[in-house]
């Protein structure tokens, strides 16, 4: 009764794929299991373990913040639920928490809590790195074993608390 253990010497197992299925308790295909740091809000690739190189790294997430709210930090659910429709993005600084974001025909201004890091991010990355997820105020920036991803808001935000 209940789930069996996969057996680790498994190629599958080795490179990470999730055995069954989450939603169906299937086992139609193998696929890899994602990642998402919260320490440093990085969606990491699942390629990663094959020593893809780093192009960049930003250091942890604001600690003194602890709302999920948007515009602040992301929980990994909506991160793995919603995030596969990656378009590309431009992304500008404006002032203080504003960004102009230019993505599938249109420029709009998105706010996020720590400015200064999503700042960092756009300077260290390549221009053509820069994603946003289709319909959703979220930006992603590739830095080669993963994304750095930030939760914007398309109004201007609360505190942080």
């Amino acid at each position: 009764m209940g789930q069996q253990c996969p057996n680790r010497a498994s190629e599958s197992f080795k490179k990470g794929a999730l055995l069954m299925s989450e939603e169906t308790q299937e086992n139609p295909v193998p696929y890899f299991l994602e990642v998402f740091s919260f320490k440093h809000h990085k969606q990491y690739a699942s390629n990663a373990e094959e020593g893809v190189a780093k192009g960049f790294t930003l250091g942890p997430v604001r600690s003194d913040c602890q709302a999920y709210s948007a515009g602040h930090h992301f929980h990994w659910i909506p991160v793995f639920r919603y995030s596969k429709e990656k378009v590309f993005a431009e992304v500008k600084w404006l002032e203080g928490q504003a960004f102009e974001v230019t993505t599938q025909g249109k420029t709009l201004t998105w706010y996020h809590h720590d400015a200064e890091r999503l700042k960092e991010a756009l300077e260290k990355c390549r221009r053509e790195d820069v994603m946003a997820i289709k319909d959703r105020p979220w930006i992603f920036i590739w830095c080669g074993d993963g994304c750095y991803a930030f939760n914007c808001s398309e109004e201007p935000i609360s505190p942080c608390n």
